[in-house]
Parts: structure tokens; C-alpha cells; sequence
């Protein structure tokens, strides 16, 4: 059995997945056994054939749809061998010397049941890659700015301060064991993107597992490879947002406090929606505020959807009813 299998799904934003995985290719392989998968969901042009041909020793699998994130990556490693999988987004660049840190921590520590570590960009400013599970108290950025006012305790550490236990890690980069990853079930495919870290950190919660963020180890993350492909692209990606963020309150708040959260985000929603909607009908020539008025529209289709099949899975999940059949067909 190899050491790790790095899994790398791309839509896409080719200039950032040659950087990723030029990085990979640079490894040497000294410190550990590895292997690099390559998901592919569904580009939709030839340009993924280029990258077959310029790294011949990783594997590429052609997605037949474009699952999602979760959907990609659970493909992904299904098809892996390593001891333990590594999940990088295509807009981040590895250092060996980083991910063999990674692993002494892994081996050392076998309690730690989901890993990641420090993210920065490429000017070296951290980005946020973890954070508190979403309740009630936390769903807006007024919310979570008031939330930090109060805080009493920061996230606990251990005595050289080298590692920290958030609620939750980043899809971005994520560390597991291979066995663990599928006994999970890996990612849930309803999520087509965003929240599936939170949701896979908060069943490990439950099981008293330990997610855990790496301060000595240090990754190269810069944001939007995929997902600010185009206008169209972004359209799509920030009103996914909104979505999985409904279905993840569906999968774990429950009772009244459920019902209550689904109702304040879907009244937030609208009232800020329509705001910035309407600027963008005035102001369609202006790029950024014409987008708003398209996430509107496709959100308002997403709540009559969900109303009318009582459900919160959005129509590009592959677990959506409707897309399921035309799938079968």
C-alpha cells in the first residue's frame, strides 16, 4: 500500500490546475509513496486530454457529470490505495517537505480523525480555512462579527501551540484516513458544492472524532480557481452557497430551531436579494451588480423547487430527484 493519495477534481480553470499539479510532479517521493488522482467533472472541451499527456504518471478520471465537489472527490477516492487521502483543491500548490509534516503528524497522532493546516495565498496572507458550526446564532457576517465580540475561549491547542481543533476544516485541503473517508461515506452528494467539509467534520464530531488544523504546516491557497470561471460560472457557484447552506441546516439542526433557521435564511435572503437585485436591473451594464440580480433569480428557483418537492437538495446535485432519472435514461 502507498503512504497517500492526493486527489485533485477540476471544472476547468486549467492555469490554476497546471500550477497545482507542477507542484505534485515536483515531488521526489524521498519521504514518503504517493499517488495523484485527477477528477475531471465534465469540462466539457479537450483541454483535459493536454493534461493526460503532460503528467503521464498521475491518473485522470473523466467525470460523466459534473457531481459536484463531493461527488468528484468520492469518486476520487474510491479509486485510490494510499493509507491516507489527501484532497486539495485545484488552486493550491504543495510543498513535499509540508506534506511529509503532515504525515509524522498523522502517524504520531492516529487519534486525529480529519486534518488540514495554515492556507495562504500567494502574496502570503492567511485565508480563513476553518471556523465554528453554523446555528442560529451565526448564519449572517453580523451575526458571526457580534458571535467573536462574546467569544469567552479561542479554539484550545495543545502545549506547543503547533495544533488547533476548530469545528471545522476546509474542503480546500483534507487530510483522513483512506478507511475512515469511506466509512463516512465520504462526502454527502447532496451538496453540490460548499459545506460538505462542514457537514463530513460534524458527523466526525458526533463520532467523537477529532478535526484537527496544522499551524506548522503550511499550503498555498489561492481562492476561485473553479468557481469565477465567468460571470455565468459565479452565478452559479454563489447561489450554491445559499443552497447548501439550507440543506446543511436540514441535515443537522433539527426540531423547532431547524424549522426557525430555514425560515430567518430564506426571509434573509430575499429581503437582501431583492435590494441588490433591483440595482443590478437599474445598473445591468455594471458586471458585479447584474450578477446579484441573476443569484436572485436562481435562488427564487430553487425555493420553488424545494417547496414543491420537499426538499432542500438543489437541482445539480446528483441525488436530485429529477436529475437522478435523467441520469437512468
Amino acid at each position: 500500500m502507498i503512504d497517500i493519495s492526493v486527489i485533485v477534481v477540476c471544472f476547468r480553470g486549467w492555469a490554476r490546475l497546471r500550477k497545482c499539479l507542477d507542484s505534485l510532479a515536483g515531488f521526489r517521493g524521498d519521504n514518503f509513496s504517493y499517488e495523484v488522482i485527477v477528477v475531471d467533472n465534465n469540462s466539457g472541451d479537450q483541454v483535459i486530454h493536454d493534461f493526460v499527456r503532460k503528467y503521464p504518471d498521475f491518473r485522470f478520471i473523466l467525470n460523466p457529470v459534473n457531481g459536484g465537489y463531493a461527488n468528484g472527490n468520492n469518486l476520487g477516492c474510491r479509486n485510490a490505495s494510499g493509507e491516507y487521502v489527501l484532497i486539495l483543491n485545484p488552486d493550491t500548490e504543495a510543498d513535499e517537505n509540508e506534506i511529509a509534516r503532515m504525515l509524522e503528524e498523522a502517524r504520531a497522532h492516529p487519534e486525529y480523525s480529519i486534518i488540514s493546516c495554515r492556507q495562504v495565498n500567494d502574496r502570503g496572507k492567511e485565508t480563513t480555512a476553518t471556523g465554528d458550526f453554523p446555528e442560529f446564532s451565526n448564519l449572517t457576517g453580523f451575526q458571526r462579527s457580534v458571535a467573536r465580540i462574546f467569544r469567552k475561549t479561542a479554539a484550545p491547542v495543545t502545549d506547543n501551540g503547533h495544533v488547533t481543533f476548530p469545528d471545522w476544516i476546509s474542503g480546500s485541503v483534507v487530510w483522513m484516513k483512506r478507511d475512515l473517508y469511506l466509512q463516512l461515506g465520504g462526502f454527502y452528494e447532496g451538496f453540490w458544492m460548499y459545506y460538505e467539509d462542514v457537514d463530513i467534520c460534524r458527523r466526525i464530531n458526533r463520532e467523537m472524532g477529532k478535526v484537527v488544523r496544522l499551524n506548522n504546516v503550511t499550503i498555498i491557497h489561492n481562492h476561485g480557481g473553479s468557481s469565477r470561471v465567468n460571470k455565468r460560472i459565479a452565478a452559479i457557484t454563489k447561489t450554491e452557497v445559499q443552497i447548501s447552506r439550507h440543506l446543511y441546516v436540514s441535515r443537522n439542526i433539527k426540531g423547532a430551531e431547524g424549522v426557525l433557521t430555514q425560515i430567518f435564511l430564506v426571509v434573509n435572503n430575499i429581503i437582501s436579494g431583492v435590494i441588490l437585485a433591483a440595482a443590478g436591473l437599474i445598473f445591468f451594464f455594471v458586471p458585479a451588480l447584474f450578477l446579484r440580480t441573476r443569484i436572485f433569480l436562481r435562488l427564487l428557483g430553487y425555493y420553488a423547487g424545494a417547496a414543491l418537492r420537499q426538499s432542500w437538495i438543489g437541482p445539480r446535485s446528483v441525488l436530485y430527484p429529477g436529475r437522478m432519472l435523467k441520469k437512468a435514461n
